[in-house]
């Protein structure tokens, strides 16, 4: 008998409404504004068929690709953020508190990013799900200071695997003497 196989973890970065509101919005102006290029194009080039040269054909089913193009990056941003949103709700709903042990520390390649970032191997446990490992690239000016050994603080998705990490505590100050 096949067994099923668990989802694999992923490291969620939460979206809220009003960033998942913009890029609705920018998906919707992409898409709404692309759509509507694409179809005056293929229109006024079908209608002047036969008063232009094939050149102009040939133009305007080039210009008709690259707004059919830009309409599907607007789709496509719309349908992310909105799973990007869900994923989000439902880590808050069903989500339980759980640690992420810091097993390895690395640089991580150049992104095209204003940031560096460093690559952990955690390990995280909880209640509720089988401890599991995953090795993601995290912002370097959030978790540049987690060593092998540190505990984050996570939220898992049992369901899932969807989860979430909090920068480490800062270190308490010095006393004054």
């Amino acid at each position: 008998m096949a067994k099923a196989r668990a989802h694999e973890p992923v490291l969620l970065d939460p979206k809220g409404p009003v960033i998942t509101a913009i890029a609705f919005t920018v998906g919707a102006v992409l898409f709404l504004g692309a759509g509507g290029a694409f179809g005056y194009v293929i229109v006024r080039t079908v209608a002047d068929l036969d008063e232009t040269g094939k050149g102009w054909v040939w133009a305007g089913a080039g210009l008709a690709l690259v707004a059919a193009f830009i309409a599907c990056v607007g789709l496509s941003t719309i349908v992310s953020a909105r799973e990007e949103r869900r994923a989000t709700l439902q880590l808050a709903a069903l989500g339980v508190e759980a640690t992420a042990l810091v097993l390895a520390v690395a640089s991580a390649p150049p992104a095209n990013d204003d940031y560096h970032q460093v690559r952990l191997r955690m390990r995280i446990s909880g209640p509720g799900f089988e401890p599991f490992e995953c090795g993601n690239e995290v912002p370097a000016y959030r978790f540049g200071s987690a060593t092998p050994g540190t505990v984050l603080p996570a939220r898992v998705n049992p369901v899932t695997r969807a989860f979430t990490i909090e920068r480490p505590a800062a270190p308490p100050a010095p006393a004054d003497a």
